[in-house]
């Protein structure tokens, strides 16, 4: 597994969601959390569990998803380094509205509920953050809802493989078939016939899961 190689302190500091906060507060949010590993597959949480506190990406990869009756898994969003995760829980006093799990070695801080809501009560700053955090996951719940009701799966693929790239040309494709499926709301077969097709149209090149982007302003157009 991935072994942080930073000092708790240098760990919440670098989060994106306490940036700029009093150093102060970086001491308190250390005592309250501890660092937790999970290996891929693992379960942080499963949906409908009482919530426990919140989590902070320091390494590797989790996903927050939803099944359905039968099984069929749809990714709400996969957070990396510096991601919060379940915030809602901790102010509503509801269970987890989802899942959790590693899609690769992870580590996080965990911060329990009560603990953190005594940090948010004592540093008024450290409210803020969390307000910004919530507003930019609600802004993403629109985007997707937007791309499951509006878009076709070509669109939904290409536009995810534009955020996959991070603006390089070339880039390993981190996910399974499977797992870009449940990310897109589609199933496996659907999705490898979308990626060939692509291919096949000249606007991608695929090299086992690895992808180069051979026409990135047809792609954009692509993606609407």
């Amino acid at each position: 597994m991935t072994t942080p190689t930073k000092a708790p302190f240098e760990l919440v500091r670098d989060f994106p969601f306490f940036a700029g906060l009093d150093p102060r507060i970086y001491d308190d949010l250390v005592a309250a959390g501890t660092l937790r590993r999970y290996a891929k597959g693992e379960t942080l949480f499963h949906e409908g569990e009482p919530g426990k506190g919140l989590f902070f990406v320091q390494s590797g990869v989790v996903k927050v998803y939803k099944l359905s009756e039968s099984g069929r898994e749809q990714i709400l969003a996969v957070q990396r380094p510096g991601d919060s995760i379940a915030e809602l829980p901790v102010f509503d006093h509801g269970p987890y509205p989802a899942g959790a799990a590693a899609m690769e070695d992870a580590v996080v801080l965990f911060i329990p509920t009560g603990a953190f809501q005594d940090l948010l009560a004592r540093h008024p700053s450290l409210c803020q953050a969390v307000i910004r955090a919530l507003a930019q996951r609600l802004r993403k719940m629109v985007n997707l809802v937007e791309d499951l009701s509006l878009r076709g799966v070509r669109q939904r693929l290409a536009r995810l493989l534009l955020e996959e790239s991070g603006g390089q040309r070339t880039f390993p494709l981190a996910f399974t078939n499977e797992e870009l499926a449940a990310r897109l709301g589609s199933v496996r077969d659907v999705v490898s016939r979308t990626l060939s097709a692509l291919q096949a149209d000249g606007l991608i090149r695929l090299k086992g899961r690895q992808v180069e982007l051979l026409a990135r302003e047809t792609l954009t157009e692509e993606a609407g």
